[in-house]
Order: C-alpha cells, then structure tokens, then sequence
C-alpha cells in the first residue's frame, strides 16, 4: 500500500481501543484508537516522513510506503516569532472566523466552502460546540456527543453524524490549503458544554484529539475568550493544555484566546492568539512572548450593533495594515446583518464586505515582502534629532505601566527585514516623508494607496535621506525594497 507524505491514512481496530504504534528507523508515534461508530474503533496516521512505515495495532502487524508529494509543505510549525510549514516554506496566516459554520445545515455548510474556495484566507477559526448568542439562535442538526438516560452528556456516545461531518469539512479544507483553528471551548452556551467539570472535558478532548489530529491542517485554540468560561480555572487552561500536548501524536499548533487579557506564555503555547483593538501594543507582545502574535480579533467589518462588529472597510484594514507592518498576523471577520441572521463570522455562507480583498491585497504584499520585525529608531522626530532618544533615557525611571505608555504613545507602524522595509502611517495624513536609507546601494521606495490598493514607484534606486512626497491622506503606506547594498 502506498500513501501520499501528510495524508491521512486510517486502520479499523475492530470492537476494542487498541494499542497502535507505527515505526520508521527510530522514529515511534503512537496515536490513539478513537469510536468511529457503534462497536467500531479506528485509529488514524499521518506519515511525515517518507519511507516504509511499518505498524502494530493490537496484536496485527503491517507496513505502507509513504512517498513524497511536492505540492503539500507539511503541518504549519512557529519558528521564533513566525511561521513556516515542515518543509521551510514560509506561511503567514490570513484567517478568517466562521465560529458555528460546521452546526449549520449541509446547504449552507456547502455555501460556505465555495465562498472559500475564491476567498483570501488560509486559516479558519471554528467551534466544535455549537454557539448561543445574537445570531445564533438557531438549534443544530446534530451535536458532539448523546445525551445518557439523566438527560447529561455522555463523553462516551459521540454522535457519528456529527464527527463524520466534521470530517468531511475537514477535509475540505485540507484540499483548499486552508488551516482549521478549532476552538475546544467558549462561553456562548445554552446546553451545557460550557461547565462538563474536568473529567468529561478532558474525556472530550482525549476523543477529539485521537480524531482529528491526523489532519495536517488543524490548529489547536482551546477556547475562545478563556476568562468568560468560568468553569475552567487557570489552573484547568494549565492542565488542559498540557493533555493536548501530551496527546495529539503530531504535535500541533495551540493557542487559547482571550476576552481581555492574553494568556500568559506556557511551555505548550505555541503561538499567542489575541483579542485587541490596541495595535499599539503589537510590537511589545512580540517582544514579550517571542513566539508568533496574531490578533485573531480586533473588531469586525459590518453593521450590527455591537461595537466589536460594525468597522468600515477601512477601519478593519487600517488595524490589519497596522499589525501585519510589524511582524504580528491578523484574522478577518464579517458581521452584516442579515434578516435570516446567517452572518459569517458565526455560520459562514457569503461575504458582503468590502474587505475581504484589500485583505488579499495584504497578504500579497506580506508574502512578497516576507517575514518582519519592528523596525525601531525611525520613528517621525517631531522635536528635532535626538527627542526620541531622550524620550527613551527620560524613561527609564518609569514604572512598567507609564513605560508601557510611553511605548504606546510613541508607537509606529514600521517594520523591517533584510530586503525589505514597510512604513505604515494609519491615519496620519502626511505631505512628504523623510527616510533615511543606507548610503551605499540602491533601494526602490513605493507609494501604496490601502484603499485603492495600488502602488507608484517614488524613486527607482535612492540611497541615503530621501524625502517622499505623499498625497497627505490616511491609509498610506511606503514599501522599500533593497536592489543592491546593506540589508534594510
């Protein structure tokens, strides 16, 4: 038997949770069986190496090859305060959220992926449990798990038609390259899945995880704004983490998502995955966490009326323009109101905004721009040389917080890497700009409108101090590009 490297390949276990292991040189994974339907286990595998994969499920022994497939890059890993897939290719999420998408109807669930197979994004943030909230009224087909004979979930009786839907959106996805980031728990909840207690949620989890993490595109949020599920202590995110690491075989990418205050850095955080419309303060967490920072909410584009969703198109891309110049990554929402209440951000369906392809716009330039870092010491000196410098010596005898507000108060929208550097003005409306460039070599500046998304070439090889003309509006943006010379 032959298997492609990254696809998921499945063995039946029979009518009991056995053993499995599969081997290749020294190499030893051992994935866990999981119910696949009534007296019917299963275990699933993921070959990332190829080669001849031998294995051992209970007492039955056997092998498959696995061959490499040059289209797919692998699983998506952090490195530093970035991400690139197993292979090293460099991936830079531009994600979207459709919370309750998988407990609509099959109609609507095919609606969403056509929406997706032309949309800009390539990750998804979604819910395994159904949400209760404004717009999301609506009952679901099925759910995770039956009920037992008091009326209580039963974290032994999953509900086959609900996981093997799953599956096939799963699946979907995988052929689309777009990354799931499932979401384990959240506080929006009428039918209890919110306060299980310990033992049924990590029953929960162990059966979740045996499943699904076979899929090389799945990412691990635990929740969706931590604090609000009151059920779940620190000491419970603590504890519930560390079981994900310790179970899912293929070690995947895991987050927890906050309301207000981000989720402090743990050995099993991979990458900080963050609720804020303060882009300020972007920079400081990369900083402060050293792994990758994505702002996976800071307000949506739409009309209803909460403040978190009713951004104008501009709005939403100027917050997104301003963390992506930094190095941090961003996540799309859409919240028009709908008489039917099929919103995307929560049921997925069809986009109305205008954002979604300034969103692509971004992602083209970020993926031709590649990875970036704050870039410090360019900031606009608004008193003459040596005013932020002082400004930095003044602070020095500050607490945390007046520091923290004096880097806020300051902060810029720039960012930097050896070819490359993005100066993002948000809502300054600039005349002309001063950069200063090395002074030997050549480095194109170029004007992008991120409304209109366009670009004009200001100068084709500059060096040195340069000053750069501007339309005086906001949403400006300059890109500079090293053609020869010092790194930028």
């Amino acid at each position: 038997m032959t298997v492609k490297q990254y696809d998921l390949i499945e063995f039946s276990a029979g009518d009991a949770p056995l053993a499995a292991e599969f081997f290749l040189g020294d190499e030893r994974i051992c994935p866990e069986c999981f119910l696949k339907g009534e007296g019917e286990y299963a275990v699933r595998f993921m070959p990332h190496r190829p080669g001849e994969w031998r294995y051992r499920i209970g007492e039955r022994e056997g092998s498959f090859v696995c061959v490499p497939d040059e289209s797919v890059h692998g699983r998506v890993q952090a490195k530093g305060t970035h991400f690139c897939y197993e292979d090293g290719t460099p991936f830079y999420p531009f994600g979207t959220t459709c919370y309750a998408w998988t407990s609509q109807e099959d109609e609507l669930i095919e609606e969403t992926l056509a929406t997706l197979k032309t949309a800009p994004f390539n990750k998804l943030r979604m819910c395994i449990f159904p949400k209760s909230m404004p717009y999301n009224q609506n009952e679901p087909p099925y759910f995770p798990f039956e009920k037992d004979e008091t009326g209580e979930w039963d974290m032994q009786r999953p509900d086959f038609r609900y996981w093997d839907r799953l599956d096939r959106c799963l699946s979907a996805l995988r052929e689309m390259n777009i990354e799931a980031d499932i979401i384990l728990f959240h506080p929006y909840d009428r039918w209890g899945f919110s306060a299980l207690g310990m033992e049924k949620n990590l029953q929960y989890l162990r059966y979740a995880v045996a499943r699904l993490s076979a899929y090389r595109n799945v990412w691990w949020s635990l929740a969706n704004e931590y604090e609000m599920v009151s059920a779940i202590s620190m000491e419970g995110w603590d504890t519930i983490g560390r079981f994900i690491a310790k179970k899912d075989a293929f070690h995947h990418l895991i987050g927890i998502h906050d309301w207000v205050n981000p989720f402090p850095r743990k050995e099993w955080l991979t990458h900080a995955s963050i609720q804020s419309g303060e882009v300020r303060l972007v920079a400081a967490w990369k900083r402060e966490y050293g792994i990758p920072v994505v702002i996976d909410e800071f307000g949506y584009e739409g009309d209803i009326p909460f403040s978190w969703g009713n951004l104008s198109a501009f709005e939403f891309m100027d917050r997104a323009w301003s963390i992506a110049a930094v190095g941090g990554y961003v996540t799309h929402g859409e919240t028009f109101h709908r008489e039917d209440e099929v919103l995307w951000w929560a049921k997925g369906g069809k986009l109305y905004g205008k954002a979604p392809e300034r969103f692509a716009y971004l992602r083209s330039i970020i993926e031709e721009v590649g990875a970036l870092e704050p870039l410090k010491g360019q900031a606009i000196d608004p008193n003459g040389t040596g005013f932020m410098a002082l400004l930095a010596k003044i602070a020095e005898g500050f607490s945390d917080r007046s520091k923290l507000m004096l880097e806020m108060s300051s902060a810029e929208f720039f960012g930097r890497n050896e070819g490359h550097r993005v100066y993002y003005f948000g809502r300054q409306c600039m005349r002309f700009f001063e950069a200063e460039l090395p002074e030997e070599g050549e480095y194109r500046v170029e004007v992008i409108d991120i409304r209109e998304m366009t670009r004009r070439t200001a100068f084709e090889a500059a060096r040195g101090k340069v000053r750069i003309e501007l339309p005086a509006k906001e949403g400006m943006a300059l890109l500079v590009t090293r053609l020869k010379g010092e790194a930028l």
